[in-house]
């Protein structure tokens, strides 16, 4: 259906036919039995039960007739969960936006700087590398994220903005909002409905909450339906109010995948969990030393004096139970679980003990070398993560235009492209090394090299810089004295 006969759809059928999605929507109860370590199955009394014990032997009479029944209780096993999960995705997640994703303008006009400017500005103003993270780490476990920009009233902002950012002015009226953003996801109580063309373009997303009514008491059902133009709201299935949210594109940035990243290693994870938990059940039970007696034992002398000696009588014979099943196979099965785990999602194990025997500290060149498996993740990861960063840069700049007009014709002129930077152990000796050495083997310009070298941002600033100091050089040279 169009957006048009949507809206002329009564609110009950105009609900339903938006909640209509062409993938399947997350289980956000389900993916926290996965993510949350506390749910895992392990925890299940079903899955694995409490033991047994007798705690008091039964008592029979001279006839052999039990007069008192043994006594058994119900104790709970050792529950050891891992959240190997949340390690995962966490590492993957710095390795893909730990490092801020670049942001390069095509262009060396002034007012396309102007807005780039502006653009890094409402970046820094809304942490969006932390931001970063938190839209990655829900994609990846989660399935799915959004963010929504929205405006809200602060006239101080872009008079700090023209002061500081543009250096200009006689700029006349100034906005009096700003740009604001959040995340959404299933986690975090919403449940979205990205709504899809016949073409495959989205034209209106939606999302359901739930939240409390003015009394606090009650909880009601918020939908809210948000496109190119408006963002409208119902409360408990009934239409409540609609408002212009100023833009001509949809404020709201949708990334989703159709399983979580961790999904393959689940069954691995489960049977890790309990083959550890067993393993201390066995150590539990196996810790203290147990004798075993053959004959008549008629008593201890020296009880509790550190030197006791077991008195036997008719050729009794006692010793200790020695534990003939080896742990190396539990410790081997650890470890090819483990090795498993991380090695099908292409995650790196940091930890002290994988990285004390690599001598020195890394260089830049051997850090990509030891971590090249998860470089080859982030791009993969890249295909969805910077196609998302790229629409929200896109937004970013046409919502610039929409709330300062004096600056619409150069949004609507530009472009700007952001790339993910994965994590690295940057060593700028060997940066600059190699930009010397391109620049001085002719095959690139100075201006390449003083880009490789990675020291500035300000590349034709410092090229300028360079040729001047040269020009001084030379000067000085022709005329050494004075």
């Amino acid at each position: 259906m169009t957006l048009e006969e949507i809206y002329k759809l009564e609110p009950k059928e105009r609900l339903t036919e938006l909640k209509k999605r062409k993938t399947e929507l997350p289980d956000a109860i389900e993916l926290m039995k996965d993510w949350d370590e506390k749910k895992h199955s392990v925890f299940d009394d079903k899955l694995r039960t409490k033991r047994r014990v007798m705690i008091e032997d039964e008592v029979r009479d001279a006839k052999n007739n039990v007069t008192k029944p043994a006594k058994y209780e119900w104790r709970d096993v050792n529950r050891i969960a891992v959240p190997i999960e949340q390690d995962i995705v966490n590492i993957h997640t710095a390795f893909t936006v730990g490092v801020e994703p670049s942001l390069k303008l095509e262009s060396t006009d002034e007012p396309h700087k102007n807005v780039f400017d502006i653009l890094k500005s409402i970046f820094r103003l809304n942490k969006i590398k932390y931001q970063n993270k938190k839209a990655v780490r829900s994609w990846l476990s989660e399935k799915e994220v959004a963010e929504y920009w929205y405006t809200i009233e602060d006239s101080a902002w872009w008079k700090k903005v023209v002061n500081l950012v543009l250096k200009i002015a006689g700029q006349g009226t100034l906005p009096t909002r700003k740009l604001k953003s959040t995340i959404w996801s299933p986690f975090r109580g919403d449940k979205l409905y990205p709504y899809f063309d016949d073409y495959g373009d989205l034209i209106v997303i939606s999302r359901e909450y739930e939240s409390t009514d003015v009394d606090g008491t009650n909880k009601v059902t918020m939908f809210m339906s948000i496109d190119k133009q408006k963002v409208t709201i119902y409360k408990n299935g009934d239409y409540l109010k609609d408002f212009d949210h100023m833009f001509e594109k949809i404020p709201v940035i949708y990334m989703y995948r159709p399983e979580t990243y961790c999904s393959k290693i689940k069954p691995m994870r489960e049977r890790f969990e309990t083959l550890l938990s067993n393993f201390a059940d066995c150590l539990d039970f196996n810790f203290f030393p147990k004798l075993a007696a053959r004959g008549v034992v008629e008593g201890v002398i020296g009880r509790n004096t550190g030197s006791e000696i077991i008195q036997l009588e008719n050729g009794a014979e006692i010793s200790y139970l020695t534990w003939q099943q080896s742990p190396e196979m539990a410790k081997l099965e650890f470890d090819n679980l483990t090795e498993r785990m991380y090695g099908m999602t292409n995650t790196p194990r940091i930890t002290f003990e994988n990285l004390k025997g690599t001598g020195n500290t890394f260089s830049g060149v051997s850090f990509k070398y030891a971590f090249m498996s998860a470089h080859m993740a982030v791009s993969n990861h890249a295909e969805d993560v910077e196609e998302f960063l790229q629409r929200r840069v896109n937004f970013v700049i046409h919502a610039i235009g929409k709330i300062y007009p004096k600056l619409q014709t150069a949004c609507e002129g530009m472009e700007v492209s952001t790339e993910v930077v994965p994590f690295t152990i940057n060593n700028k000796k060997d940066e600059v090394d190699l930009a010397v050495s391109a620049y001085q083997g002719g095959i690139a310009s100075r201006k390449e090299g003083i880009i490789l070298s990675g020291l500035t941002d300000a590349i034709e600033d410092e090229l300028k810089a360079i040729e001047d100091d040269e020009a001084k050089k030379n000067e000085q040279s022709k005329y050494p004295i004075g």
